[in-house]
C-alpha cells in the first residue's frame, strides 16, 4: 500500500508539473499525451497487481511434511491422544510423497472425552502466520463433519497455548477456507489451566510453534474414520488492495480526462469576425469597434495593444480584459487565430506560390513564426494541411 501511495503521490506532482506547459500544447497532443499515460498508468497497475497476487499465497504442505527429513529437526510430525494408556484413542500418520497425508483414527470407547490427532512441528521452517489472512484446504474424510484445526502459539508462560478454528465438513465439499483472525484459544484451555484471558498477552502469529489436527468431534467412539489433506496454503485477502488500487486508477484516469481532454470545462466558442471582406463600423458597443478594427489590420505584423489604446483612447489591461470577455482569447492568442483563419482559407483556394509568401500575408514576420503558430493551432504544419486537401 505504501508504495501504491508513493506512486500515485508521484504521478500527481508530475501531472501538476505538466499542467503549466499545456496551455501551448494543441489539441492532437493532448490526446497523444491522454493516451501515453492512460495506457502507462494501467500497464503499472496490472504489473503492481500481478506482482501482489503472485506474493499472496504459501503452499505450506509440502514444507511440513518435509519436516521428517530434515537433518537433526528439533522434533518430527507424529500423533497425539487423550493420554498414552494401552486403551486411549488411536492414530495413525501416514505420508503420500511430499503434495498429501493422510490421518487415520479411532476414538477410545471409555468413558470420559477421548480425542487425537496428528502434529507438525515448525520450528526448524518458521511460517510467519501474521503476513496472511486464511488458510485454503482441501481435504476428503469419510465420517467427519467437524474437524479441530489449532495452531500452537509462543504465549511466554510455560503452559502451551494454542487457538483453534473447525473445518466444518459439507457434503460433496471438499475446498475450505478459514479466516485466520477467527482463530481463538477454547474456553476450556482457560479453565484446565487456571489462567484468566486478560494474563494472556495477544498471540504473536509470526511464531507458530506447530499445527494440529485432531479427530471428528462429532464422531462417535469407536468409529474408525480418515481424512487425507491434499492442499494447504496460506494467503493474503487482497479485496480491500484491489478495491483501493482501482478507484485509485480511476480517479487518475478521471484526472487524466480532465486535464488532457477537458472534461467537465465549459465549452466555450470563440467569437469570429469575417476577416474577408470588413466594413469598418463605428458602432457605440466598444467591444464591436475591438473586433472589427482587428479584423481590418490583423494583417499588420507590427499590430499591438498600443495600436487599439491610441485607436480607442483606452488602456492595454482594459482592453485586454474587454477582448477576453468577448473572444474568451487573450490579444495575442485572437489575433494570432485571426491569421490562422485567414490562411487557412489561402491556403485550401491554392491561390499562392508558397507557404511562406502566406504567412506574410496574413500578418507574420517570418516564415518559422507562422509555421510554428499554425501547428500550435491546428495540428499540423501548414504543408500537411495542404497536402489533406
Amino acid at each position: 500500500m505504501f508504495i501504491l501511495n508513493f506512486v500515485l503521490k508521484l504521478k500527481l506532482i508530475v501531472l501538476l508539473r505538466i499542467r503549466m506547459k499545456l496551455k501551448s500544447t494543441n489539441s492532437h497532443q493532448k490526446k497523444g499525451l491522454f493516451w501515453t499515460f492512460s495506457i502507462c498508468t494501467i500497464a503499472s497497475v496490472i504489473l503492481f497487481l500481478t506482482i501482489k497476487t503472485s506474493n499472496s499465497t504459501y503452499n505450506i504442505l509440502p514444507l511440513i511434511i518435509n519436516i521428517q527429513h530434515l537433518e537433526k529437526p528439533k522434533r518430527t510430525p507424529g500423533t497425539f491422544a487423550e493420554d498414552f494408556t494401552q486403551n486411549a484413542s488411536k492414530a495413525f500418520l501416514t505420508f503420500k510423497g511430499d503434495s498429501l497425508f493422510s490421518f487415520k483414527y479411532s476414538k477410545s470407547e471409555r468413558e470420559g472425552h477421548a480425542f487425537s490427532g496428528c502434529f507438525f512441528p515448525l520450528e526448524n521452517i518458521q511460517i510467519d502466520f501474521s503476513k496472511y489472512d486464511e488458510i485454503e484446504l482441501e481435504i476428503k474424510t469419510n465420517f467427519a463433519r467437524r474437524i479441530p484445526f489449532n495452531l500452537s502459539v509462543q504465549n511466554r508462560r510455560e503452559t502451551h497455548q494454542y487457538i483453534r478454528n473447525f473445518i466444518e465438513i459439507e457434503t460433496g465439499k471438499t475446498n475450505y477456507i478459514l479466516q485466520i483472525k477467527e482463530f481463538y484459544t477454547p474456553t476450556s484451555w482457560y479453565e484446565r489451566n487456571n489462567i484468566a484471558q486478560i494474563e494472556i498477552p495477544q498471540q504473536d502469529l509470526a511464531k507458530i510453534e506447530a499445527i494440529s489436527f485432531e479427530s471428528c468431534q462429532l464422531l462417535k467412539n469407536g468409529v474408525e474414520d480418515e481424512f487425507t489433506i491434499s492442499r494447504l496454503i496460506l494467503s493474503k485477502d487482497l479485496s480491500v488492495l484491489f478495491q483501493v488500487t482501482i478507484f485509485s486508477t480511476l480517479f487518475l484516469e478521471l484526472v487524466y480526462c480532465v486535464l488532457f481532454l477537458g472534461l467537465f470545462r465549459k465549452k466555450t466558442e470563440v467569437v469570429h469576425i469575417p476577416i474577408t471582406s470588413v466594413e469598418y463600423n463605428k458602432s457605440e458597443i466598444l467591444v464591436d469597434r475591438i473586433t472589427a478594427f482587428m479584423a481590418e489590420n490583423y494583417t499588420n505584423p507590427d499590430l499591438g495593444l498600443n495600436d487599439l489604446s491610441s485607436e480607442f483612447g483606452k488602456g492595454n489591461s482594459e482592453l485586454s480584459r474587454i477582448l477576453k470577455k468577448e473572444t474568451k482569447l487573450s490579444f495575442p492568442k485572437y489575433l494570432s487565430y485571426l491569421r490562422i483563419e485567414e490562411a487557412k482559407s489561402i491556403l485550401q483556394k491554392g491561390d499562392f506560390n508558397t507557404v511562406s509568401e502566406v504567412g506574410y500575408i496574413v500578418g507574420f514576420n517570418s516564415p518559422s513564426n507562422f509555421i510554428r503558430v499554425f501547428k500550435g493551432e491546428v495540428g499540423i504544419s501548414p504543408k500537411k494541411f495542404v497536402d489533406q486537401k
